[in-house]
């Protein structure tokens, strides 16, 4: 029961993903946002997975930080600049709903890397979330920004791969840990990845390319009365809270229960651009989030015991 509620609250925090990211990106450049929210998160985070690691009597090496930076590099600092453009250059609820392709892709990498089969019902449930995102998405008559398309789909299979090679260390150093370091390690990497923009000629080779604005990006600035409120939840909603209860959901259960949060997502993501963005929902749509949570309830099932043959 655990992972199933852990699983829903990271599911209703991530829903407001799209949404802040978007309302933000107006005041706020990618790699500001980004190195400044999981920089902030890992610090917060860091005390608790301390302390959890004292408890499992395990003290970090060479080997972890070296893991926490490929982390760090995979989920966060390729991750959250490609995915805060997609949200931007496609529609809040067309993203989150293109994204709800992770589950296939987590899935099919846990089987390759982490040796964890898929039952029938899971089987089942990933082809009632793959006629969700045709009926959603309608890619017959649907024109999308093909950059945006191409960010997406680079997100959502460096997304999956994190969650992959997240589990293998959160099964030794638990979640908190292995979410302070991959957050910390990816939000330095974002930051010296700023520093590197005020630098001239790099600045000035930006602007030529048509990229003004990555060149000398703002380093925790653009922070306004207006828009704290949606930094806040993007930070400690989102980011912290989304992330811890995703990783216990695949510490106490298993990959496949964390990877249902993208079944769950995306059915209350277009409520959610329907309240905050005003994104009309149709009955498209409709369709589409009732196949994802007949996909969820499916995937929830287990399959029967085979009886022995003598």
């Amino acid at each position: 029961m655990k992972p199933l509620l852990y699983m829903l609250a990271a599911a209703c925090l991530f829903s407001f993903t799209e949404i802040t990211l978007k309302i933000l990106n107006g005041s706020l450049n990618c790699l500001d946002v980004n190195f400044s929210r999981y920089i902030l998160s890992g610090i917060i985070l860091l005390p608790l997975a301390l302390l959890d690691l004292r408890k499992r009597q395990v003290r970090l090496n060479r080997t972890h930080f070296l893991w926490f930076q490929l982390l760090g590099f995979i989920g966060i600092a390729l991750v959250g600049p490609a995915y805060q453009l997609a949200s931007w250059l496609l529609q809040a609820n067309v993203t989150s709903i293109l994204f709800s392709l992770n589950p296939m892709f987590i899935a099919i990498m846990a089987m390759v890397v982490l040796g964890e089969p898929l039952s029938h019902h899971q089987w089942a449930a990933l082809l009632f979330d793959i006629g969700a995102v045709f009926v959603l998405v309608n890619p017959m008559q649907m024109t999308m920004d093909p950059i945006g398309l191409l960010l997406l789909f680079f997100t959502i299979f460096c997304y999956s791969f994190y969650a992959v090679i997240g589990k293998k260390m959160i099964d030794e150093l638990g979640s908190a840990m292995a979410t302070a370091g991959s957050f910390l390690a990816g939000g330095v990497q974002l930051f010296l990845l700023a520093c590197c923009t005020h630098i001239p000629f790099v600045a000035e080779w930006l602007v030529q390319v048509g990229l003004s604005d990555f060149a000398e990006v703002s380093l925790f600035g653009g922070y306004t009365v207006e828009n704290i409120g949606w930094v806040l939840l993007l930070v400690f909603g989102v980011t912290l809270g989304g992330y811890i209860f995703w990783f216990k959901a695949m510490e106490t259960g298993s990959t496949f229960i964390g990877s249902l949060t993208y079944f769950i997502k995306p059915a209350l993501s277009p409520f959610m651009a329907l309240i905050f963005l005003n994104e009309a929902i149709t009955g498209r749509i409709l369709l589409g989030v009732f196949l994802l949570l007949i996909g969820a309830a499916v995937s929830l099932n287990k399959d029967k015991p085979q009886p022995a043959l003598d």
